[in-house]
């Protein structure tokens, strides 16, 4: 008999990330994470992918090993701070033959790298966090900042899922592994986003901003292209044009995107410069941004979504509710490689053949090798085989319909484990955070829980969302609006399509932005029995003024600033109506998400409770 999913199942499953294919693609190293109960974090460890013989074996035991880059086709170089003990604000990195052996020491950088490439000649580029405020007071017996008190004078001073970042800067670097030498490139009060090396590793693109006395994050970047061999850099593009996004070279031309910051969850420009006259022509590509937008729980670590083969470049682009890999040619022209349903995530490619951690068939992520010129694809690894045939794991029942605007929205549903028709069954709306973000008929260890204790499952892409262009994503102002409909409209599709469903027990949760919109539900609709806020927003005063983003998205997402219409803003607040709700409502909240910051969670709370 199949088990039901439960809560701690989430520690029997592995997650795959990071694909890099060696240089002659004979070889490929990968991720494999899994989240350990004991540490409470991820351990990860690499694995070693053979193109010739399609087996899989292990490279390292269980640690936090990471950022792997080749040495030479049977070396591979990864950071890895558990091995011993780093000291701070270093990150070491070792060395391991994929014929066997221990892992060795290779190098250790000073200094906290966020990103890394190989120069070559043991060079390499880096994109590292410094700090540059006023050293501690290390006098015994006086008050001590980051232990007594801590100093805001920037903004952001704080960033989801990095702490306190107030006089934290990310610059670039050069570090000489041979001779421990570490060089900066940009002045230190500088935040770099991103950075990419020419072909032929002379030149160094890198893409940020430099912070004024003000010390405000505005999201304006700019482009400077380095000389590594004459120290000299030029200005490309200034700070003042928007925000820069993916940055690579493709050929002897620089290849970027270029967010207007129109409003929130803008696609951007895809644009690529001849970086001897400067010019600049954008690209005719289709109405969407680079990266998986798909969503699930079951997913971690990162991984390549754009790489530059052969004269074309590849990417992973959101379409509708799945994540495809798409063939990009200067000319403009685009076709899909990998289309089918489901999430495409990291990838890779050598010697006509992809590498790359998919989600299909609603079950966990696998590796599956895809055959560029057939089009053919097998699975390649079975890191979750025996959870997924063990687990009573419900097939995702997928239809569309139409709203009242015209537009056609895609819904999803998971029947109950054991479910029997005539019987009644409780049902839940799920919704996502962003909101531009997608669900797609994807493994949900949440969703899949829910509908292992007997509950209907329901979720849908409302407006507001990717992969359908700029006018499905722009709900700017209208945040409540529009969106709310669409998800009210779809659950009475659901109760009609499914009558199994019991109307008078329906509950709703989300987090993030579908914790705003479970906290709106609550004071906007008697439809719902029961809520569950997750991480959620409901009050866009406080959402606006204490989050890491929350001054300059909210703000805009908005569309007004309460000095400019206070009722409006107001308006948008879920914390308006909390007096009116009657679900029984549930908070789940952490005391280290910047992103929506637990005064929401209180507030709503307060005002729920102390209503009554």
């Amino acid at each position: 008999m199949l088990k039901k999913i439960t809560a701690s199942d989430l520690y029997e499953m592995k997650f795959l990330s990071e694909i890099n294919y060696n240089k002659s693609g004979s070889k490929a190293v990968f991720t494999v994470n899994r989240p350990d109960d004991n540490e409470n974090t991820y351990i990860s460890s690499l694995w070693l992918f053979d193109a010739a013989t399609e087996q899989l074996s292990r490279l390292t035991a269980d640690g936090k090993d990471s950022r792997t880059m080749w040495e030479d086709d049977s070396t591979v170089l990864f950071s890895s701070p558990k091995r011993a003990k780093a000291e701070k604000d270093h990150t070491p990195f070792y060395r391991i033959s994929i014929h066997g052996g221990e892992a060795l020491p290779a190098f250790d950088i000073p200094a906290k790298v966020r990103n890394i490439k190989p120069v070559g000649n043991g060079v390499y580029a880096l994109i590292s966090r410094i700090s540059i405020a006023e050293p501690k007071d290390e006098r015994p017996d006086h008050a001590q900042i980051g232990v007594d008190f801590e100093v805001f004078d920037e903004l952001p001073f704080w960033f989801n899922g990095e702490g306190i970042t107030n006089k934290t800067r990310d610059i670039v670097q050069l570090f000489d592994s041979k001779t421990g030498e570490l060089k900066d490139v940009t002045a230190r009060d500088f935040k770099a986003t991103g950075i990419a090396l020419s072909p032929d590793g002379r030149l160094l693109a890198y893409a940020g901003y430099a912070l004024d006395e003000k010390a405000v994050y505005n999201r304006e970047s700019g482009l400077w292209l380095y000389e590594l061999q004459t120290g000299k850099t030029a200005n490309l593009i200034p700070q003042a044009s928007g925000m820069i996004g993916s940055l690579t070279f493709w050929g002897d031309e620089l290849f970027y995107t270029m967010n207007r910051l129109q409003f929130p969850g803008v696609n951007p420009a895809y644009c690529l410069m001849d970086v001897n006259t400067m010019q600049v022509r954008e690209l005719p590509y289709f109405d969407g941004d680079i990266g998986a937008g798909v969503t699930t729980d079951a997913s971690y670590g990162g991984g390549r979504s754009m790489k530059e083969v052969c004269g074309d470049m590849y990417m992973v682009h959101t379409v509708r509710d799945d994540s495809h890999l798409c063939c990009h040619k200067k000319d403009g022209t685009v076709t899909t490689v990998v289309g089918d349903a489901g999430a495409f995530m990291a990838f890779d490619m050598a010697c006509g053949k992809i590498l790359y951690v998919g989600m299909r068939d609603g079950l966990l992520g696998e590796l599956y090798l895809r055959d560029l010129e057939s089009g053919s694809e097998k699975q390649v690894s079975s890191f979750n085989k025996e959870y997924d045939e063990t687990h009573a794991i419900v097939k995702t029942e997928r239809f569309t319909f139409t709203n009242k605007d015209g537009w056609e929205l895609d819904g999803f549903v998971l029947k109950p484990v054991g479910y029997e028709s005539g019987k009644k069954y409780p049902g839940i709306l799920q919704i996502h955070g962003g909101p531009k973000a997608v669900y797609s008929n994807i493994f949900h260890h949440e969703m899949q829980m829910m509908a292992s204790r007997g509950y209907f499952v329901f979720f849908t892409n409302p407006r507001g969302g990717d992969g359908r262009g700029d006018a499905f994503a722009d709900i700017t102002g209208q945040l409540g609006g529009i969106d709310y409909e669409d998800l009210m409209e779809f659950t009475e599709e659901v109760l009609k399509r499914y009558p199994d469903i019991d109307q008078e027990n329906l509950a709703c949760c989300g987090g993030s932005y579908g914790g705003f919109m479970a906290n709106w539900m609550v004071g906007h609709t008697t439809r719902f029995k029961a809520a569950c806020a997750q991480r959620s927003i409901s009050n866009y005063f406080t959402k606006a003024f204490t989050t890491d983003i929350g001054y300059y998205h909210n703000l805009k997402q908005i569309k007004y600033t309460p000095w400019e219409d206070f009722d409006k803003f107001w308006a948008n607040s879920p914390l308006k109506n909390a007096p009116l709700a009657k679900a029984a409502t549930l908070f789940i909240q952490s005391d280290e998400d910047y992103r929506c910051w637990e005064s929401d969670a209180f507030q709503m709370y307060m005002a729920m409770r102390s209503r009554g």
